[in-house]
């Protein structure tokens, strides 16, 4: 697995952790993630600005990411939030949706993805276990999110093996590589920490990644996640 740095966690035994930020404690209770966290200062990082244009990277290369077809649509100066950004869109073959969020002024080397909820088809680049967080909300973060390969809430993409495989786990993994191809092109350089935050089916995202992908972040938060089920439709729901 990735060395998890040691920016916010200070893992000392085998229990679930907390993460605090300002006065929000987030629980990652996921079994699977064990040991306890002691808060620490944030560590300063520099922030560094973009090396080429937001532009430029409408013409960025992601065959080699999700296969033919590829690519990114839209790539526009705009803001989120009263943040300065790049915003990109683009498409992972055959029909995953992403979005990735660059400060064009702020970025302090994080990176940040989020995941989406019930049978997700759509982008949601909100982080809830994080609100209020400063290095959040001033734009330190780069962000990203994707709609795991369908659009809407009819669930007969589920009849498709190709959408079922990128809802269960290529999605998140193809959109964090596209990520960070947008983030070295944009910036220069790669992101110092990156983390991933779901809750209920952005839980079990996360925690497929982890087992899938250990090296794709440094932390996670896996929030209700939606598995189980044995227990979850018994004990919890009972």
């Amino acid at each position: 697995m990735r060395p998890i740095h040691q920016e916010r966690l200070s893992i000392t035994k085998t229990r679930p952790f907390f993460i605090r930020c300002g006065t929000a404690a987030l629980l990652a209770g996921w079994p699977l993630i064990t040991g306890t966290a002691e808060v620490s200062a944030s560590q300063a990082l520099d922030i560094v600005k973009p090396v080429a244009s937001c532009a430029s990277l409408a013409a960025t290369d992601l065959t080699s990411i999700g296969g033919e077809g590829s690519k990114v649509t839209a790539a526009t100066e705009t803001t989120s939030d009263g943040i300065p950004i790049c915003s990109v869109e683009g498409t992972l073959a055959p029909t995953i949706n992403f979005q990735v969020l660059l400060p064009s002024e702020t970025w302090t080397q994080r990176y940040l993805q989020a995941g989406c909820g019930g049978l997700c088809g759509n982008i949601t680049l909100r982080s809830g276990a994080s609100d209020g967080c400063q290095v959040l909300t001033d734009g330190s973060f780069v962000m990203a999110a994707t709609d795991l390969g369908h659009q809407g809430q009819d669930a007969s993409w589920g009849l498709d093996p190709q959408k079922r495989t990128d809802f269960a786990y290529r999605a998140q993994h193809l959109t964090s590589k596209a990520a960070r191809t947008l983030i070295a092109a944009y910036c220069g350089q790669g992101e110092k920490f990156s983390y991933f935050n779901g809750c209920s089916d952005g839980g079990r995202e996360v925690s497929m990644e982890a087992q899938r992908f250990p090296d794709d972040f440094d932390g996670i938060v896996s929030g209700g996640p939606a598995m189980l089920f044995q227990v979850q439709n018994t004990l919890h729901h009972g």
